[in-house]
């Protein structure tokens, strides 16, 4: 028999994957203000939902079929909800509370440069997406009822209105030191999405009234399973915002963020499922804008509404990310999100106007977001799975018990995973930026209008 001190007994039995005992700091926890169950969902579903909807149905096109894409999508959801309770057990062990710090304190001091330039740069990507995306959806509504010249009116013009309505709805929101002051703008972010869900369905049924398109069930080819994969990693990522949400809870238990986990990712799944099955159903083959609302030509109120609820729901997001982005240059220089309040205000500031000025100079930054997207593919598999790893060799460097041993070779199938997957989406991102179209793209909707205006 194998015979451990008291010291390296107690050790061992703290597993980081199947435990539900409570942080040792959960106690003062329970007696501070922060979310709970229902407030933690919000902002989980707020920062993963809504992210790759409106891509979904093309993605479901290109992946061969609507059984293909369910099937990928559930096979990756098993991983990505496991390793966001993997990130939370780990900032147990460490005692942190964002991903950087978290990856530090089992990999060592000397990573935590890289990996908080990792979460800033994409971080940044991701909200001067946000506001090309805003500014997208406020071109549509004023094109609908003010024209396809509108924009010769200063005040109606893009790069106005998406200065006064970032600086309206997205910087007052920017400045709190706590993600869970966030929660009840993220309420408002799930509503804005189920709307749109609806909408998607809606129309598909009115479209139902014209001839029905062919759609596939399975692929042609087995490789075409490959196409959805980028989309589902920048889909589901919400683990750069896993270990902030999971630090402002009430009650810092591992039980109950993984059933917050489970919950906010089955709610996604369902989310993106019923928008890419009903999205592809409504245009059929090959014939799938990438942003499903740009496909729809009506002007109805109902289609606005949606219109406008997609800028509400980056309205509500946009702070979430700026947090993390946040949280990790202050981790580089050396800092945490309690120092001086002028600290972070500049921060913020310049995070903010720097990325307005990138959105409103650089309308189509598609390629360079692509190619970031690798990124997105490392929170979710990469880094949790060194985490795992690196945590059990540190619990039981000789690996005396079968559990732990499973447990390595999981880290390892989960690193092994995520690298190929970001390699994958590193690659057709590289081909899309390389490629020069030998065809005009296809349009569809709204847009064909669109490209008539003087405003293109």
């Amino acid at each position: 028999m194998n015979q451990f001190s008291e010291e390296e007994e107690s050790f061992v039995e703290s597993d980081i994957v199947l435990t539900t005992a409570a942080y040792p700091g959960s106690e003062p926890c329970r007696r501070r203000i922060g979310t709970g169950v229902l407030g933690t969902i919000f902002l989980m579903v707020n920062a993963t939902l809504g992210a790759g909807l409106l891509n979904f149905p093309e993605a479901f096109d290109k992946s061969g079929g609507i059984a293909t894409a369910l099937i990928a999508q559930l096979f990756f959801l098993v991983f990505i909800t496991l390793t966001l309770v993997i990130l939370a057990s780990s900032s147990d062990v460490t005692n942190t509370t964002t991903l950087q710090s978290t990856f530090a304190g089992l990999c060592g001091q000397n990573s935590l440069v890289f990996c908080g330039l990792c979460v800033a740069i994409y971080s940044f990507g991701c909200c001067v997406t946000f506001l090309v995306v805003i500014g997208d959806q406020f071109d549509r509504v004023f094109a609908t009822y003010f024209g396809l010249d509108y924009c010769h009116t200063w005040y109606l013009s893009r790069s106005f209105i998406t200065c006064l309505t970032s600086v309206l709805f997205i910087l007052p929101l920017s400045f709190f030191k706590r993600l869970d002051a966030l929660n009840y703008a993220s309420s408002i972010g799930c509503l804005t999405i189920i709307y749109v869900v609806w909408l998607i369905v809606y129309e598909s049924f009115d479209h139902h009234k014209l001839p029905s398109k062919p759609v596939r069930i399975w692929p042609e080819n087995f490789t075409q399973v490959l196409q959805i994969v980028p989309i589902i990693c920048f889909a589901y990522q919400s683990h750069m915002t896993a270990i902030p949400t999971y630090a402002c809870m009430k009650s810092r238990e591992i039980g109950k963020f993984t059933l917050c986990s489970i919950i906010s990712m089955i709610i996604c799944f369902f989310g993106y499922s019923i928008v890419g099955v009903f999205g592809y159903a409504t245009f059929g083959i090959g014939k799938v804008p990438s942003d499903i609302l740009q496909g729809y030509s009506d002007k109805s109120t109902t289609l606005t509404i949606a219109i406008i609820a997609i800028a509400i729901k980056n309205f509500t997001t946009f702070p979430i990310v700026l947090y993390c982005g946040r949280d990790a240059i202050l981790s580089i220089f050396n800092r945490d999100v309690n120092c001086n309040f002028w600290i972070r205000f500049t921060i913020t500031i310049i995070w903010f106007i720097l990325s307005l000025i990138i959105a409103i100079l650089v309308p189509d930054i598609a390629p360079i977001i692509n190619i970031m997207g690798s990124l997105s593919a490392a929170f979710i598999f990469v880094f949790p799975g060194i985490c795992l790893f690196q945590y059990i060799l540190q619990k039981d460097p000789q690996l005396y018990l079968i559990k732990d041993r499973c447990l390595i070779v999981l880290s390892i199938f989960i690193t092994a995973l995520g690298a190929f997957v970001c390699g994958v989406i590193f690659v057709e991102a590289l081909q899309d930026f390389q490629k020069v179209p030998e065809k005009p793209p296809l349009i569809t909707g709204f847009k064909a209008q669109l490209g008539a205006s003087l405003c293109s």
